[in-house]
């Protein structure tokens, strides 16, 4: 086994054999005790410009115009 070899509880894995999730095909699978029936690789859901986030106590609105002319000005 290489020093640069992965190893999980023991068993050692190589991360190039990996096979690439494609599938939509609904998946019966368990996260934190709810059960679900979903593709495992999904596109993500259209943002909502709209919709008042918050977080920690503070409300955030999705600003995406501002964040395209600031990544644009650096």
């Amino acid at each position: 086994m290489t020093q640069d070899q992965l190893v999980y509880r023991g068993v050692p894995y190589d991360t190039h054999q990996h096979q690439v999730l494609l599938s939509v095909e609904p998946v019966e699978h368990v996260y934190r005790g709810v059960h679900y029936r979903m593709p495992l690789k999904h596109e993500p859901q259209p943002v909502d410009e709209s919709l008042e986030l918050h977080y920690r106590g503070h409300s955030y609105h999705h600003r995406r115009q501002q964040a395209q002319r600031d990544l644009q000005a650096a």
